[in-house]
């Protein structure tokens, strides 16, 4: 055993080492003495977010049922916000780094380029098919599961939707209650100073209902992967669709060897196609210039450009296979970095705050398990494995939006997934900004 302990290493440093690392760290930033650049940002977020990691995957019960390390780091870092255990400008050099430096969307990028290529063409065609129909059967299940508990608590069906199902089904802040709150204070017929109050107001609302259905929606990845386990015939350990006869999920390309430059070549492909797909997003998609009151995110454009391009079957497999492989690179060492920067903006107050009322509580749950549920049986209608269904187009869906994704596919050791699950916070999300204005028009 003792030999067991002095063999673990993280981030290939010797416990002792990287311990000495982060408290040096911890100092630093406590005292605002960090880099406020990106080199501390990841840094600190490289070294402390790793420690935290490892913790968390060895905390028992924890590491197999609360989404182990990836949870632990995210509400270790809001615990550092909430309770002032790092300066101000330590704090905001991390928000920065994970917001306008862009460190969550490079996460994303690479995850989705190395994910989407190393799928079989005919086999992408099939499972993108009948993902969208698989996303609708997930809300309409956890609107009614949503509403009818909201009818037993005496807050309305329509009340109890609008309030919890459709903030936690929305896609997260930016692109999900943002833009609602800006169609709830419309749908009032205020406007000037009077709108921006009411749309703030709900907001401010909705923000801590987002916040426990993303925990909710982890909690819930991180069980769902554990019940996988004991029921195989329901898990496709990150394959969506079956498989039918001898097919196999796609070509073999781990034979293939790989060098840095494939490493570097991989990346410079999805840097490329998120370039174009912000491009095709601002300047040219007919749906977001057209004034509907919503808009299609570029990583939905994006999932698109690259599903494109391998179906197309231009992009050589060393490439793919070297997008592969930096995508497995960030998800194996970079997924607890990217924790410390989106944990580091919350707080657990929130959390708190939204547990006050039972029945609140409840509905936000139903909603939860009713994304669940729903994308369980439209799922089964496409050949989809249940576990990777319910994950992706449910609770990819009842999340926090982007970093939402990055969690609950952590909790459930399912990255590769990643494609998918933009889908349903990016696309999905849109659907929910059409059903809300629609909502706000005929019960508010």
């Amino acid at each position: 055993m003792s030999t067991e302990k002095a063999q673990t290493k993280i981030l290939g440093f010797p416990v002792w080492m990287i311990a000495v690392m982060a408290v040096v760290f911890m100092v630093l930033g406590y005292t605002d003495k960090m880099i406020t650049n990106m080199v501390g940002a990841l840094g600190f977020a490289l070294v402390v977010g790793s420690c935290l990691g490892f913790i968390g995957n060895h905390i028992p019960v924890w590491k197999d049922w609360l989404g182990g390390g990836m949870l632990f780091t995210s509400l270790a870092a809001g615990a550092f916000n909430t309770f002032h255990l790092l300066g101000e400008n330590t704090v905001a050099a991390l928000n920065t780094f994970n917001g306008g430096t862009g460190f969550l969307n490079l996460y994303i990028l690479v995850l989705i380029t190395g994910s989407v290529l190393s799928i079989d063409r005919k086999m992408l065609i099939k499972s993108f098919a009948g993902y969208i129909p698989t996303i609708l059967g997930g809300i309409v299940v956890s609107f009614l599961f949503c509403g009818l508990f909201g009818v037993i608590f005496r807050i309305g069906f329509w009340q109890s939707i609008m309030d919890f199902a459709m903030p936690i089904m929305g896609g997260g802040n930016g692109a999900g209650i943002t833009p609602m709150s800006k169609m709830y204070a419309a749908a009032l017929g205020l406007e000037g100073d009077a709108a921006t109050q009411a749309a703030s107001a709900w907001w401010a609302k909705c923000f801590a209902v987002t916040s426990i259905g993303n925990l909710g929606a982890v909690i819930a990845a991180a069980a769902l992967n554990r019940f996988g386990d004991k029921k195989p015939e329901w898990n496709g350990h990150g394959q969506l669709m079956k498989v039918e006869g001898n097919a196999t999920a796609g070509e073999d390309l781990s034979t293939l060897k790989l060098t840095a430059g494939d490493y570097a070549t991989g990346l410079a492909l999805g840097l490329f196609c998120f370039q174009v797909a912000t491009f095709y997003g601002k300047n040219i998609s007919f749906i977001n210039r057209a004034g509907l009151g919503f808009s299609i995110h570029e990583f939905a454009f994006m999932v698109i450009l690259v599903a494109i391009l391998n179906i197309s079957g231009i992009i050589p497999a060393q490439i793919r296979a070297g997008a592969g492989a930096i995508q497995r690179f960030f998800v194996q060492y970079m997924s607890f970095p990217l924790m410390i920067t989106v944990g580091i903006g919350a707080s657990l107050t929130d959390y708190l705050a939204a547990f006050s009322n039972f029945g609140n509580l409840i509905c936000m749950i139903a909603t939860v398990i009713g994304a669940m549920v729903g994308t369980f049986f439209v799922g089964k209608l496409f050949h989809f494995y249940p576990i990777e269904s319910m994950i992706t187009a449910g609770l990819c869906m009842a999340n926090g939006g982007g970093s939402g994704d990055v969690q609950v596919l952590g909790a459930c050791n399912r990255m590769d997934m990643m494609s998918y699950a933009q889908i349903s916070s990016r696309i999905g999300g849109a659907i929910m900004l059409v059903i809300a204005s629609v909502l706000f028009g005929a019960f508010v």
